[in-house]
Protein backbone atom coordinates (compact mmCIF):
# COMPACT_ATOMS: atom_id res chain seq x y z
CA UNK A 1 0.00 0.00 0.00
CA UNK A 2 1.54 3.04 -0.90
CA UNK A 3 2.03 5.95 1.49
CA UNK A 4 1.95 10.00 0.48
CA UNK A 5 5.40 11.95 0.90
CA UNK A 6 5.56 13.26 4.12
CA UNK A 7 4.94 17.20 2.63
CA UNK A 8 1.57 16.18 1.89
CA UNK A 9 0.46 13.98 4.85
CA UNK A 10 -1.86 16.64 6.34
CA UNK A 11 -3.51 16.93 2.88
CA UNK A 12 -3.85 13.34 2.19
CA UNK A 13 -5.14 13.04 6.26
CA UNK A 14 -8.31 15.85 5.18
CA UNK A 15 -9.02 13.85 2.10
CA UNK A 16 -9.18 10.37 4.51
CA UNK A 17 -11.85 12.44 6.97
CA UNK A 18 -13.66 13.75 4.32
CA UNK A 19 -14.30 9.90 2.73
CA UNK A 20 -14.43 8.98 6.29
CA UNK A 21 -17.45 11.25 6.99
CA UNK A 22 -19.26 10.53 3.56
CA UNK A 23 -19.35 6.68 4.11
CA UNK A 24 -20.73 7.60 7.37
CA UNK A 25 -23.72 9.22 6.36
CA UNK A 26 -24.21 5.99 3.70
CA UNK A 27 -23.64 3.55 7.08
CA UNK A 28 -26.61 5.77 9.12
CA UNK A 29 -28.69 6.42 6.38
CA UNK A 30 -28.31 3.75 3.98
CA UNK A 31 -26.98 2.33 0.88
CA UNK A 32 -30.58 2.43 -0.66
CA UNK A 33 -31.48 5.93 0.10
CA UNK A 34 -27.91 7.42 -1.14
CA UNK A 35 -28.72 10.14 -4.02
CA UNK A 36 -26.91 11.07 -6.79
CA UNK A 37 -25.14 14.09 -4.63
CA UNK A 38 -23.61 11.14 -2.40
CA UNK A 39 -21.96 9.09 -5.68
CA UNK A 40 -20.87 12.32 -6.65
CA UNK A 41 -19.44 13.09 -3.37
CA UNK A 42 -17.78 9.86 -3.39
CA UNK A 43 -16.20 10.04 -6.76
CA UNK A 44 -14.40 13.54 -6.04
CA UNK A 45 -13.00 11.78 -2.87
CA UNK A 46 -12.06 9.21 -4.62
CA UNK A 47 -10.38 10.90 -7.11
CA UNK A 48 -8.34 13.17 -4.66
CA UNK A 49 -6.91 10.19 -2.82
CA UNK A 50 -5.99 8.60 -6.33
CA UNK A 51 -3.89 11.59 -7.09
CA UNK A 52 -2.69 11.54 -3.40
CA UNK A 53 -1.21 8.34 -4.05
CA UNK A 54 -3.98 5.96 -2.06
CA UNK A 55 -4.38 4.23 -5.01
CA UNK A 56 -5.93 0.75 -3.68
CA UNK A 57 -8.27 2.77 -1.70
CA UNK A 58 -9.09 4.55 -4.45
CA UNK A 59 -10.32 1.90 -6.77
CA UNK A 60 -12.26 0.31 -3.50
CA UNK A 61 -14.27 3.72 -3.69
CA UNK A 62 -14.75 3.02 -7.36
CA UNK A 63 -16.29 0.13 -6.61
CA UNK A 64 -18.32 1.26 -4.48
CA UNK A 65 -19.81 3.83 -6.58
CA UNK A 66 -20.56 1.01 -8.88
CA UNK A 67 -22.62 -0.96 -6.30
CA UNK A 68 -24.03 2.05 -4.88
CA UNK A 69 -25.36 2.98 -8.58
CA UNK A 70 -26.59 -0.91 -9.15
CA UNK A 71 -28.49 -1.16 -5.50
CA UNK A 72 -27.27 -4.72 -5.63
CA UNK A 73 -26.95 -6.92 -2.84
CA UNK A 74 -23.39 -6.49 -3.03
CA UNK A 75 -23.42 -3.25 -1.95
CA UNK A 76 -23.42 -3.64 1.39
CA UNK A 77 -20.31 -5.71 1.48
CA UNK A 78 -18.22 -3.71 -0.85
CA UNK A 79 -18.92 -0.17 1.65
CA UNK A 80 -17.73 -2.69 4.62
CA UNK A 81 -14.85 -3.88 2.78
CA UNK A 82 -13.68 0.23 1.42
CA UNK A 83 -14.46 1.11 5.15
CA UNK A 84 -11.60 -1.90 5.89
CA UNK A 85 -9.06 0.11 3.43
CA UNK A 86 -9.62 3.34 4.43
CA UNK A 87 -8.76 2.33 8.29
CA UNK A 88 -6.11 0.23 7.43
CA UNK A 89 -4.57 3.35 5.21
CA UNK A 90 -5.48 5.93 7.96
CA UNK A 91 -3.45 3.41 10.67
CA UNK A 92 -0.47 3.22 8.40
CA UNK A 93 -0.27 6.86 7.31
CA UNK A 94 -0.37 8.10 10.93
CA UNK A 95 2.17 5.18 12.38
CA UNK A 96 4.56 6.31 9.64
CA UNK A 97 3.77 9.85 10.66
CA UNK A 98 4.10 9.37 14.90
CA UNK A 99 7.83 6.99 13.95
CA UNK A 100 9.51 9.53 12.13
CA UNK A 101 8.42 12.41 14.37
CA UNK A 102 9.38 9.97 17.71
CA UNK A 103 12.89 8.47 16.10
CA UNK A 104 13.62 10.15 12.89
CA UNK A 105 15.47 7.54 10.34
CA UNK A 106 13.60 4.69 12.09
CA UNK A 107 11.32 3.28 9.78
CA UNK A 108 7.84 1.85 9.98
CA UNK A 109 7.06 -1.55 9.14
CA UNK A 110 8.81 -4.86 8.37
CA UNK A 111 6.80 -6.34 11.75
CA UNK A 112 8.33 -8.94 13.25
CA UNK A 113 6.70 -12.68 12.81
CA UNK A 114 4.39 -13.38 16.01
CA UNK A 115 3.61 -16.42 17.70
CA UNK A 116 -0.25 -16.61 17.05
CA UNK A 117 -2.28 -17.77 19.87
CA UNK A 118 -3.44 -21.21 19.32
CA UNK A 119 -7.42 -21.99 19.52
CA UNK A 120 -8.58 -23.83 22.60
CA UNK A 121 -11.97 -24.71 20.55
CA UNK A 122 -12.13 -28.27 18.99
CA UNK A 123 -12.50 -28.79 15.47
CA UNK A 124 -16.15 -29.93 16.06
CA UNK A 125 -16.99 -26.75 18.14
CA UNK A 126 -15.64 -24.51 15.64
CA UNK A 127 -17.76 -26.06 12.66
CA UNK A 128 -20.76 -25.62 14.67
CA UNK A 129 -20.33 -21.55 14.89
CA UNK A 130 -20.66 -21.45 10.98
CA UNK A 131 -24.24 -21.00 10.88
CA UNK A 132 -24.14 -18.17 13.83
CA UNK A 133 -21.54 -16.39 11.98
CA UNK A 134 -23.08 -16.66 8.49
CA UNK A 135 -25.95 -15.45 10.15
CA UNK A 136 -24.48 -12.00 12.05
CA UNK A 137 -22.34 -11.25 9.06
CA UNK A 138 -25.55 -11.00 6.55
CA UNK A 139 -27.44 -9.48 9.32
CA UNK A 140 -24.51 -6.68 9.47
CA UNK A 141 -24.67 -6.54 5.49
CA UNK A 142 -28.49 -6.17 5.87
CA UNK A 143 -28.19 -3.20 8.03
CA UNK A 144 -25.77 -1.38 6.38
CA UNK A 145 -27.30 -1.39 3.33
CA UNK A 146 -30.72 -0.22 4.62
CA UNK A 147 -29.55 1.82 7.58
CA UNK A 148 -30.14 3.09 10.83
CA UNK A 149 -33.02 5.24 9.22
CA UNK A 150 -35.14 2.15 8.82
CA UNK A 151 -34.03 0.01 12.18
CA UNK A 152 -36.27 -0.23 14.76
CA UNK A 153 -36.37 -1.96 18.20
CA UNK A 154 -36.74 -5.01 16.80
CA UNK A 155 -33.33 -4.28 15.29
CA UNK A 156 -31.82 -4.02 18.44
CA UNK A 157 -33.03 -7.02 20.19
CA UNK A 158 -31.79 -8.93 16.85
CA UNK A 159 -28.14 -7.57 18.17
CA UNK A 160 -28.93 -8.39 22.13
CA UNK A 161 -29.33 -11.68 20.95
CA UNK A 162 -26.51 -12.27 18.93
CA UNK A 163 -24.78 -10.36 21.67
CA UNK A 164 -25.85 -13.20 24.22
CA UNK A 165 -25.30 -15.99 22.01
CA UNK A 166 -21.77 -14.34 21.22
CA UNK A 167 -21.16 -14.53 24.72
CA UNK A 168 -22.46 -18.13 25.53
CA UNK A 169 -19.93 -19.48 22.44
CA UNK A 170 -17.27 -17.47 24.51
CA UNK A 171 -16.52 -14.85 21.48
CA UNK A 172 -15.94 -12.12 23.96
CA UNK A 173 -14.44 -9.43 21.12
CA UNK A 174 -17.33 -10.43 19.03
CA UNK A 175 -19.87 -10.02 21.80
CA UNK A 176 -17.85 -6.42 23.24
CA UNK A 177 -18.41 -5.17 19.33
CA UNK A 178 -21.76 -5.84 18.99
CA UNK A 179 -22.14 -4.70 22.55
CA UNK A 180 -20.88 -1.52 21.65
CA UNK A 181 -23.22 -1.46 18.15
CA UNK A 182 -26.44 -2.17 20.12
CA UNK A 183 -25.49 0.49 22.47
CA UNK A 184 -25.31 3.31 19.50
CA UNK A 185 -28.30 1.64 17.55
CA UNK A 186 -30.27 2.90 21.05
CA UNK A 187 -28.37 6.06 21.45
CA UNK A 188 -30.20 6.86 17.33
CA UNK A 189 -33.31 4.84 18.39
CA UNK A 190 -33.70 7.13 20.99
CA UNK A 191 -32.62 10.33 19.33
CA UNK A 192 -29.36 11.22 21.66
CA UNK A 193 -27.05 13.71 21.52
CA UNK A 194 -24.40 11.53 22.34
CA UNK A 195 -25.13 9.13 19.45
CA UNK A 196 -21.87 8.45 17.62
CA UNK A 197 -21.81 7.53 14.13
CA UNK A 198 -17.81 7.19 13.75
CA UNK A 199 -18.14 5.18 17.14
CA UNK A 200 -21.16 2.75 14.83
CA UNK A 201 -19.02 2.45 11.52
CA UNK A 202 -16.19 1.14 13.49
CA UNK A 203 -18.08 -1.28 15.73
CA UNK A 204 -20.23 -2.47 13.01
CA UNK A 205 -17.26 -3.16 10.65
CA UNK A 206 -15.26 -4.36 13.34
CA UNK A 207 -17.85 -6.73 14.09
CA UNK A 208 -18.11 -8.21 10.49
CA UNK A 209 -14.80 -8.49 9.92
CA UNK A 210 -14.54 -10.82 12.97
CA UNK A 211 -17.47 -12.95 11.79
CA UNK A 212 -16.01 -13.08 8.12
CA UNK A 213 -12.77 -13.95 9.22
CA UNK A 214 -13.41 -16.65 11.70
CA UNK A 215 -15.75 -17.85 9.36
CA UNK A 216 -12.60 -18.07 6.84
CA UNK A 217 -10.34 -19.25 9.73
CA UNK A 218 -12.56 -22.14 10.30
CA UNK A 219 -13.00 -23.45 6.91
CA UNK A 220 -9.42 -23.60 5.88
CA UNK A 221 -8.35 -24.69 9.86
CA UNK A 222 -6.04 -21.60 10.09
CA UNK A 223 -5.54 -21.88 13.78
CA UNK A 224 -3.31 -18.64 14.07
CA UNK A 225 -5.97 -16.41 12.34
CA UNK A 226 -8.26 -18.07 14.98
CA UNK A 227 -5.96 -16.99 17.93
CA UNK A 228 -5.84 -13.33 16.18
CA UNK A 229 -9.61 -12.62 15.56
CA UNK A 230 -10.59 -14.37 19.37
CA UNK A 231 -7.27 -12.52 21.17
CA UNK A 232 -7.82 -16.40 23.69
CA UNK A 233 -4.71 -15.30 25.75
CA UNK A 234 -5.02 -16.29 29.68
CA UNK A 235 -4.86 -13.99 32.45
CA UNK A 236 -2.21 -14.65 35.81
CA UNK A 237 -3.25 -15.11 39.25
CA UNK A 238 -0.87 -13.35 41.50
CA UNK A 239 -0.89 -13.81 45.48
CA UNK A 240 -0.03 -10.42 46.12
CA UNK A 241 0.97 -6.77 44.38
CA UNK A 242 1.89 -3.49 45.92
CA UNK A 243 1.29 -0.88 43.50
CA UNK A 244 1.38 3.28 43.06
CA UNK A 245 -1.48 4.75 41.19
CA UNK A 246 0.31 7.15 38.53
CA UNK A 247 -2.85 8.54 36.62
CA UNK A 248 -6.50 8.58 36.42
CA UNK A 249 -8.64 8.53 34.04
CA UNK A 250 -12.36 9.99 34.05
CA UNK A 251 -15.36 9.37 31.67
CA UNK A 252 -18.41 10.55 32.66
CA UNK A 253 -21.58 10.93 30.13
CA UNK A 254 -24.31 13.57 30.22
CA UNK A 255 -27.01 10.53 31.27
CA UNK A 256 -25.04 9.65 34.12
CA UNK A 257 -22.89 6.75 34.16
CA UNK A 258 -19.48 7.07 34.39
CA UNK A 259 -16.54 5.25 34.16
CA UNK A 260 -12.58 5.46 35.73
CA UNK A 261 -9.11 3.74 35.03
CA UNK A 262 -6.60 4.20 37.62
CA UNK A 263 -3.03 3.34 35.96
CA UNK A 264 -0.83 1.71 38.15
CA UNK A 265 2.96 1.13 38.53
CA UNK A 266 4.20 -2.05 40.12
CA UNK A 267 6.71 -1.26 42.47
CA UNK A 268 8.29 -4.82 42.94
CA UNK A 269 8.19 -8.44 41.50
CA UNK A 270 5.72 -10.68 42.42
CA UNK A 271 4.53 -13.81 41.18
CA UNK A 272 5.51 -13.01 37.54
CA UNK A 273 4.64 -9.61 36.98
CA UNK A 274 8.20 -7.55 36.89
CA UNK A 275 8.84 -4.37 38.75
CA UNK A 276 7.57 -1.69 36.73
CA UNK A 277 5.21 -3.65 35.16
CA UNK A 278 1.58 -0.66 33.94
CA UNK A 279 -1.38 -2.40 34.94
CA UNK A 280 -5.42 -0.68 34.48
CA UNK A 281 -8.04 -1.38 36.90
CA UNK A 282 -11.44 -0.23 35.67
CA UNK A 283 -14.46 0.53 37.36
CA UNK A 284 -18.23 1.09 35.50
CA UNK A 285 -21.33 3.01 37.19
CA UNK A 286 -24.80 2.86 35.70
CA UNK A 287 -26.57 5.90 35.13
CA UNK A 288 -27.44 8.55 38.30
CA UNK A 289 -28.67 11.95 37.03
CA UNK A 290 -27.47 14.81 38.58
CA UNK A 291 -24.78 12.91 40.32
CA UNK A 292 -21.16 13.94 40.18
CA UNK A 293 -18.90 11.14 38.62
CA UNK A 294 -16.40 11.64 41.59
CA UNK A 295 -19.41 10.34 43.80
CA UNK A 296 -19.19 7.06 42.64
CA UNK A 297 -15.85 6.53 43.98
CA UNK A 298 -16.79 6.43 47.99
CA UNK A 299 -19.35 3.63 47.18
CA UNK A 300 -17.36 0.43 48.09
CA UNK A 301 -16.87 -2.29 45.43
CA UNK A 302 -17.73 -6.41 45.61
CA UNK A 303 -14.14 -6.11 47.58
CA UNK A 304 -15.45 -3.65 50.22
CA UNK A 305 -13.20 -0.84 49.20
CA UNK A 306 -14.13 2.23 48.46
CA UNK A 307 -12.15 3.02 45.28
CA UNK A 308 -11.30 6.95 46.72
CA UNK A 309 -8.48 5.25 48.52
CA UNK A 310 -6.48 4.77 45.47
CA UNK A 311 -6.60 8.48 45.20
CA UNK A 312 -4.23 9.18 48.96
CA UNK A 313 -0.89 8.73 47.04
CA UNK A 314 -0.09 5.57 49.16
CA UNK A 315 1.02 2.01 47.94
CA UNK A 316 -1.79 0.66 47.17
CA UNK A 317 -1.87 -3.42 48.30
CA UNK A 318 -3.80 -6.04 46.54
CA UNK A 319 -3.65 -9.65 47.18
CA UNK A 320 -5.69 -12.84 45.82
CA UNK A 321 -6.01 -11.18 42.09
CA UNK A 322 -5.33 -11.82 38.57
CA UNK A 323 -3.29 -10.04 35.70
CA UNK A 324 -3.12 -9.70 31.79
CA UNK A 325 0.06 -8.71 30.57
CA UNK A 326 1.01 -7.94 27.19
CA UNK A 327 4.55 -8.43 25.99
CA UNK A 328 5.07 -4.90 26.75
CA UNK A 329 4.61 -5.73 29.98
CA UNK A 330 1.00 -3.51 30.15
CA UNK A 331 -2.03 -4.94 30.93
CA UNK A 332 -5.14 -5.08 32.88
CA UNK A 333 -5.69 -5.94 36.72
CA UNK A 334 -8.71 -8.07 37.82
CA UNK A 335 -10.36 -8.23 40.88
CA UNK A 336 -12.40 -11.12 42.19
CA UNK A 337 -14.80 -11.90 44.86
CA UNK A 338 -11.82 -13.16 47.85
CA UNK A 339 -9.55 -9.85 46.18
CA UNK A 340 -8.30 -7.18 48.69
CA UNK A 341 -7.33 -3.54 48.28
CA UNK A 342 -5.98 -1.80 50.90
CA UNK A 343 -3.68 1.19 51.45
CA UNK A 344 -0.17 0.94 52.51
CA UNK A 345 2.30 3.28 53.79
CA UNK A 346 2.66 6.91 52.14
CA UNK A 347 4.62 7.43 49.38
CA UNK A 348 7.17 10.24 49.18
CA UNK A 349 9.79 8.95 46.34
CA UNK A 350 8.18 9.95 42.94
CA UNK A 351 10.69 9.90 40.94
CA UNK A 352 11.52 7.09 38.33
CA UNK A 353 8.06 5.90 38.85
CA UNK A 354 6.87 7.31 35.73
CA UNK A 355 9.46 7.64 32.52
CA UNK A 356 9.42 7.07 28.92
CA UNK A 357 11.56 6.25 26.07
CA UNK A 358 10.58 7.50 22.68
CA UNK A 359 12.90 5.03 20.99
CA UNK A 360 11.06 2.55 22.08
CA UNK A 361 7.75 3.86 21.72
CA UNK A 362 8.88 4.29 17.99
CA UNK A 363 10.08 0.57 17.53
CA UNK A 364 6.68 -0.74 19.19
CA UNK A 365 4.53 1.42 16.85
CA UNK A 366 6.92 1.09 13.97
CA UNK A 367 6.92 -2.97 14.39
CA UNK A 368 3.21 -3.18 14.88
CA UNK A 369 1.09 -5.55 12.32
CA UNK A 370 -1.48 -3.05 11.50
CA UNK A 371 -5.27 -3.81 11.25
CA UNK A 372 -8.01 -2.37 10.55
CA UNK A 373 -9.66 -3.75 13.76
CA UNK A 374 -7.60 -1.74 16.56
CA UNK A 375 -8.84 1.14 18.17
CA UNK A 376 -6.03 4.15 18.06
CA UNK A 377 -6.16 3.77 21.82
CA UNK A 378 -5.22 -0.19 22.36
CA UNK A 379 -1.87 0.79 21.05
CA UNK A 380 -1.50 3.81 23.24
CA UNK A 381 1.58 4.50 25.35
CA UNK A 382 2.59 6.03 28.32
CA UNK A 383 4.47 9.29 28.16
CA UNK A 384 6.04 12.05 30.73
CA UNK A 385 6.99 15.65 29.38
CA UNK A 386 9.45 17.58 31.44
CA UNK A 387 10.22 20.64 29.22
CA UNK A 388 6.59 21.69 27.60
CA UNK A 389 4.67 24.50 26.58
CA UNK A 390 1.09 24.69 26.17
CA UNK A 391 -1.00 26.78 23.81
CA UNK A 392 -4.44 28.18 23.52
CA UNK A 393 -7.31 25.73 23.00
CA UNK A 394 -9.38 25.31 19.66
CA UNK A 395 -11.79 22.86 18.63
CA UNK A 396 -10.26 19.34 16.93
CA UNK A 397 -11.09 19.06 13.90
CA UNK A 398 -11.40 15.47 13.34
CA UNK A 399 -13.81 14.93 16.86
CA UNK A 400 -16.42 17.49 17.77
CA UNK A 401 -16.45 16.08 21.33
CA UNK A 402 -12.84 17.92 22.02
CA UNK A 403 -10.75 20.52 22.09
CA UNK A 404 -6.70 20.39 21.24
CA UNK A 405 -4.21 22.25 23.46
CA UNK A 406 -1.32 22.56 20.93
CA UNK A 407 1.84 21.20 23.11
CA UNK A 408 5.06 21.52 22.24
CA UNK A 409 7.11 18.94 24.29
CA UNK A 410 10.57 17.94 24.40
CA UNK A 411 10.63 18.60 20.90
CA UNK A 412 7.53 17.17 19.71
CA UNK A 413 4.08 19.17 18.35
CA UNK A 414 1.64 16.84 20.29
CA UNK A 415 -2.50 17.48 20.34
CA UNK A 416 -3.16 17.66 24.01
CA UNK A 417 -6.88 16.69 24.32
CA UNK A 418 -9.50 17.70 26.49
CA UNK A 419 -13.44 16.53 26.47
CA UNK A 420 -16.38 19.04 25.94
CA UNK A 421 -17.84 16.99 27.92
CA UNK A 422 -18.89 16.84 31.93
CA UNK A 423 -15.65 14.39 32.10
CA UNK A 424 -13.34 17.50 30.89
CA UNK A 425 -14.20 20.46 33.37
CA UNK A 426 -11.53 19.80 35.42
CA UNK A 427 -9.32 18.74 32.79
CA UNK A 428 -10.03 22.13 31.12
CA UNK A 429 -9.22 24.50 33.98
CA UNK A 430 -6.52 22.90 34.65
CA UNK A 431 -5.10 22.94 31.54
CA UNK A 432 -5.48 26.48 31.51
CA UNK A 433 -4.31 27.39 34.29
CA UNK A 434 -0.99 25.53 33.03
CA UNK A 435 -1.03 27.46 29.86
CA UNK A 436 -0.77 30.91 31.68
CA UNK A 437 2.94 32.78 31.01
CA UNK A 438 4.83 32.10 34.16
CA UNK A 439 3.11 29.33 35.42
CA UNK A 440 5.96 26.25 37.04
CA UNK A 441 5.14 22.90 34.99
CA UNK A 442 6.48 20.10 37.09
CA UNK A 443 6.02 16.70 34.82
CA UNK A 444 3.33 16.07 32.99
CA UNK A 445 2.01 12.45 32.77
CA UNK A 446 -0.19 11.25 30.30
CA UNK A 447 -0.81 8.94 27.59
CA UNK A 448 0.21 8.86 23.89
CA UNK A 449 -1.43 7.76 20.54
CA UNK A 450 -1.33 8.48 16.92
CA UNK A 451 -4.72 9.35 15.00
CA UNK A 452 -5.20 10.81 11.79
CA UNK A 453 -1.34 11.69 11.45
CA UNK A 454 -1.01 13.80 14.74
CA UNK A 455 0.28 12.44 17.72
CA UNK A 456 -2.39 12.86 20.24
CA UNK A 457 -1.56 13.57 24.29
CA UNK A 458 -4.19 12.59 26.56
CA UNK A 459 -3.16 14.73 29.80
CA UNK A 460 -3.62 12.50 33.44
CA UNK A 461 -1.48 13.86 35.94
CA UNK A 462 1.49 16.71 36.99
CA UNK A 463 4.25 15.22 39.53
CA UNK A 464 4.78 18.29 41.88
CA UNK A 465 6.81 18.22 44.65
CA UNK A 466 3.94 16.53 47.10
CA UNK A 467 3.49 13.59 44.68
CA UNK A 468 0.89 13.43 41.89
CA UNK A 469 -2.34 15.67 40.89
CA UNK A 470 -4.96 13.86 39.46
CA UNK A 471 -5.90 16.45 36.47
CA UNK A 472 -9.45 14.97 35.59
CA UNK A 473 -10.65 14.35 39.26
CA UNK A 474 -12.26 17.00 41.13
CA UNK A 475 -10.67 18.11 44.41
CA UNK A 476 -14.44 19.06 45.93
CA UNK A 477 -15.44 17.38 49.01
CA UNK A 478 -18.33 15.14 48.91
CA UNK A 479 -21.10 15.47 51.33
CA UNK A 480 -21.60 11.53 51.51
CA UNK A 481 -24.45 11.26 53.89
CA UNK A 482 -27.04 13.63 51.93
CA UNK A 483 -25.90 12.09 48.50
CA UNK A 484 -26.62 8.55 49.75
CA UNK A 485 -30.28 9.76 50.12
CA UNK A 486 -30.52 11.73 46.88
CA UNK A 487 -29.27 8.14 45.51
CA UNK A 488 -32.12 5.78 43.96
CA UNK A 489 -30.39 2.44 43.55
CA UNK A 490 -33.61 0.56 42.67
CA UNK A 491 -32.29 0.40 38.53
Amino acid sequence: MQVAAAGSHTEVTAALFALQQALENLFVRGIRAAASEDVQLLSAHGEELGRAGALYLAGQVDALIRHVRAADAEAGRVLLRTQTALRVFERVLSLDVAVAALAPGQAHGDAPATTPVASTAAPEKRSALVPVLEELARTVEGLVASGLTTASAATRQKLDASFKEASRLKLMRLATSLRYVGDELGRFLDDSEQFSGRRFVFFVTRTWLICRGLLEAIREDDRGALGRLLLSSPSMPVRALRLAVIGVQKRALLDGSAAFDFRMVTLDEQGGVPRGARLVWSCVFGRKPGVPAEAFLHLPQAQKFAPKLLLDRTEILVTDAAVHLDEHSSGRLMLGPTSTVKPGKKLVDWDGLVHWDRDRVATRWGRHPISPLDLEIELQDEAVVTEWELGAPAANPYRPEQQVFPLDADGLELDAVCSTGPDGRELMAALKGLAKPGTTRPPLYGLLHVEMGRLVFQPLTVFGEDGPEYLMISGENIDLASLMKTMDFSH
